[in-house]
C-alpha cells in the first residue's frame, strides 16, 4: 500500500514499528525506509507515547544493554522527528472507549486513546486486532 502523505499530517507509531526500524529488521526495513522517507519528505508528524518508551527501553535495560537504551532513549525524547504526546484525562477517557468496546488490553487502548488525541490521520502498529477499530486509519506493517 502506498500511503499518500498531506504536509502536515500526523502519524502514530506503535512500539514494533520503532523496533523494527532500528534493528533493521529483514522483512520491514525496506519499508520503513520508503515509508520514513516519505514522512520527512512531506512533513509528517510523528507521535507516539509514554507506553512505547517504556516498551522500547524495557528490553536492552534487562539485558544491560546500556548503549542501546540510551540510543533508543535519545531518539524519543530529543529527536525533532517524533513527539511524545502525554496520558492524559482526554487520552484516558479514549482508551476506555477502546478497551470496553474493542476488549483491548490496557497498554493497546491507552496507545490508541493518545493516538486519536493527537488527531492522527495514520496509525502504524504490526497489531493486526488493532484494525477493527474503526473510528482510526490503522495500517500494520504487512500493509506497506
Amino acid at each position: 500500500m502506498e500511503l499518500n502523505f498531506s504536509r502536515g499530517q500526523v502519524m502514530f507509531i506503535d512500539t514494533s514499528p520503532v523496533i523494527y526500524f532500528f534493528e533493521e529488521n529483514d522483512k520491514y526495513v525496506i519499508r520503513l525506509g520508503k515509508l520514513f522517507d516519505s514522512i520527512y519528505a512531506n512533513d509528517v508528524q510523528i507521535v507516539t507515547s509514554m507506553i512505547t518508551y517504556i516498551e522500547l527501553i524495557s528490553y536492552p535495560v534487562r539485558l544491560g544493554n546500556t548503549q542501546l537504551a540510551a540510543k533508543y532513549r535519545e531518539y524519543l525524547t530529543n529527536s525533532e522527528a517524533i513527539s511524545m504526546y502525554p496520558l492524559n484525562i482526554t487520552a484516558s477517557e479514549a482508551a476506555v472507549k477502546y478497551r470496553v468496546n474493542y476488549g483491548l488490553k490496557t497498554p493497546d487502548a491507552i496507545q490508541l486513546g493518545i493516538a486519536e488525541c493527537c488527531g492522527a490521520d495514520f496509525v502504524l502498529t504490526n497489531d493486526s486486532s488493532w484494525k477493527r477499530v474503526k473510528e482510526l486509519n490503522v495500517i500494520t506493517m504487512d500493509d506497506l
